[in-house]
């Protein structure tokens, strides 16, 4: 393709001193991916089919990344009886996954700014698709590792942050919203591949079962790779992370707040079915039923926020709140017991909020960034976090074989991280507002 000047998407990045010569060359494009804009769309449509359907792919992007990686609970039970090891080694494999998608994103996103998009989604769903074909073989530990940790560790991070860029770019008034229905694949995948391993598993084994999960993965992603379309001109100059960012005191306590956050906020996902397994006497396949409920109710639970942010409250304002109920449950965790009932209720509690959470996310941090040029690289900086989701359920697991078993330690610990992680948001808050009660933000 011959080069061309693009005009950058935003006037606060046109005007700004240091990118006055922003100049950039769209990327060559192959015969198998769509052309790229080389000039300035306009303000972003908010609607229309192309744009829900730039929602839809994202909605499945997530189904294929944050759906399976929550879905992590059920191997953790099973990887724990049949590769005969502790809870903290097996949370190493499912808690890698995180780390390599956010630590990559910080990467890949400023690769989706560069106008790579469609490179980077092709190659990080095929990556997926391998990587569950390889587990499907695996029989040790250091097997199960390399292909379900990191081979499909890479090649979400690979996928994730161009996936999220591109819709978000389609919107501006209803961003929070769309944004919440893209989170929501997340509820959608937790849903589907729980359920089809309690199904399968019996009938087939385990190593069919990942098979056939990688067959479903891998329509998704042809799915996901037809719809997807960029709307943003390329920006191949500029630096991969905006270090000015962390001089903004509401863009640094987010960061540490949902560092704190992601900490703790996959506990309670990787190990309440095996808690039930351990404490309330439900079968390995049974207990599989704790994590559908939690998954279930995430569904509601990632799309309401958005709905509540794009008509009332503003991303930090209800994030705040938010956090603060994932903190208490946590804690309500400790009085639950052996009580079958008792853990429904937990499941589906705890299924509302934390989803909830998660969610908030990526509307917050796309309300926090204006210059839609930069989105992809400030979304990936944020991914940063990726250490606390790499440590967080290993530790809980080290302090579960630490207690001989007893969970309360973990859940007393997953907690107060929650809660600290509450605080930071609200530092963030009052720093870009000041303490007016009703702004929205």
């Amino acid at each position: 393709m011959e080069s061309a000047t693009v005009t950058p998407p935003c006037d606060s990045f046109q005007n700004s001193e240091e990118n006055k010569s922003f100049q950039t060359k769209a990327p060559r494009r192959y015969g198998i991916f769509p052309p790229i804009p080389t000039s300035d769309p306009g303000p972003p449509p908010d609607g229309g089919s192309i744009a829900w359907l730039q929602v839809l792919a994202g909605h499945l992007l997530c189904f294929v990344t944050w759906g399976l990686i929550t879905s992590f609970g059920i191997f953790q039970t099973y990887y724990e009886e049949t590769l005969h090891t502790s809870h903290s080694t097996v949370s190493w494999i499912g808690t890698i996954q995180i780390f390599t998608l956010l630590l990559v994103g910080t990467i890949s996103g400023r690769a989706s700014d560069a106008g790579f998009v469609h490179e980077a989604v092709l190659a990080g769903t095929l990556l997926i698709v391998v990587g569950l074909f390889m587990a499907s073989f695996s029989t040790k530990y250091f097997q199960v590792f390399l292909s379900q940790g990191i081979c499909i560790g890479l090649g979400m991070g690979i996928l994730y942050m161009p996936g999220l860029s591109v819709p978000s770019s389609y919107f501006k008034e209803k961003k929070s919203l769309a944004v919440a229905i893209i989170a929501s694949g997340a509820g959608s995948g937790g849903l589907v591949y729980p359920i089809m391993i309690q199904h399968l598993l019996p009938e087939i084994g385990f190593e069919w079962t990942i098979r056939s999960m990688a067959f479903v993965t891998l329509l998704i992603a042809i799915v996901i790779n037809l719809l997807l379309r960029v709307r943003i001109p390329p920006r191949t100059s500029g630096p991969l992370v905006d270090w000015k960012a962390f001089t903004e005191i509401p863009y640094t306590f987010f960061v540490l707040g949902f560092f704190l956050i992601y900490w703790a906020v996959y506990f309670a996902f990787y190990y309440v079915d095996l808690y039930g397994y351990e404490f309330a006497n439900f079968s390995s396949l049974d207990s599989i039923n704790i994590l559908l409920i939690a998954k279930g109710i995430g569904i509601p639970g990632r799309i309401i926020p958005g709905f509540i942010v794009f008509r009332w409250l503003g991303p930090l304002n209800t994030a705040i709140p938010t956090a603060t109920a994932v903190a208490i449950v946590l804690y309500c965790w400790t009085g639950v017991g052996n009580s079958h009932s008792g853990l429904y209720v937990y499941a589906a509690f705890h299924g509302l909020v934390a989803s909830s959470i998660q969610s908030l996310f990526a509307v917050s941090l796309a309300a926090l960034t204006t210059d839609l040029s930069n989105l992809g690289t400030r979304m990936g900086m944020v991914f940063s976090v990726a250490f606390a989701s790499l440590t967080g359920s290993p530790i809980a697991g080290a302090l579960i074989d630490r207690s001989e078993g007893e969970y309360l330690g973990a859940q007393i610990w997953a907690g107060t991280s929650m809660l600290l992680g509450a605080v930071a948001l609200i530092v963030a808050r009052v720093a870009q507002t000041g303490w007016k009660l009703m702004e929205k933000t």
